[in-house]
């Protein structure tokens, strides 16, 4: 059970993260042999536990900083960048958790599905965890792109998209 818990802990991050807090269903893991958990599977579910509660204060300051309209795109990205400076060390530190709570997994495992599911979960867990910044920064890039575009569009006497309007020289025709 913990063992499943620890693959989706991968996969939720994955795809919920880049989201910025669009609530994702979590994936389905791989089911793992009925065993009892080891103080190993205890103390990183606990670690996973924590890791998401950090994650989701995250979310919840930059979509603040998100939703703060005295501040431009540059000033976003900006604070995003700060935001992010301060949770950069615990999600290396997570990602540096799963990594070894994986690899030791991978050395206890018997069951030939549970280790495929293992060096999966290796391949792409801890990358993932690690990718989290950069995942954030392009989804604050395309919100900040949204904001803008909405805002010229509704500005009254201004052209929607680039491109439209009067030619420089010449008058519309009324």
């Amino acid at each position: 059970m913990i063992m499943r818990s620890a693959l989706a802990v991968a996969a939720v991050l994955a795809f919920s993260t880049p989201a910025l807090a669009q609530e994702a269903g979590q994936p389905t893991a791989p089911q793992a042999p009925a065993r009892q958990p080891t103080a190993e599977d205890i103390a990183f579910e606990q670690a996973a536990q924590a890791f998401r509660g950090r994650m989701q204060t995250m979310i919840g300051e930059i979509q603040t900083m998100l939703s703060d309209a005295s501040t431009n795109g540059a000033q976003k990205r900006a604070n995003t960048d700060t935001i992010l400076a301060s949770y950069s060390p615990e999600i290396d530190g997570f990602a540096n958790q799963l990594q070894a709570y994986l690899l030791g997994a991978q050395s206890r495992a018997t069951d030939p599905q549970e280790q495929a599911a293992i060096a999966r979960a290796l391949q792409e867990g801890p990358a993932s965890v690690r990718a989290i910044p950069n995942e954030v920064r392009l989804n604050v890039a395309a919100a900040i792109a949204r904001e803008e575009a909405a805002a010229a569009g509704a500005q009254p006497g201004q052209p929607a998209t680039t491109g439209e309007g009067a030619v420089a020289g010449t008058l519309p025709v009324q």
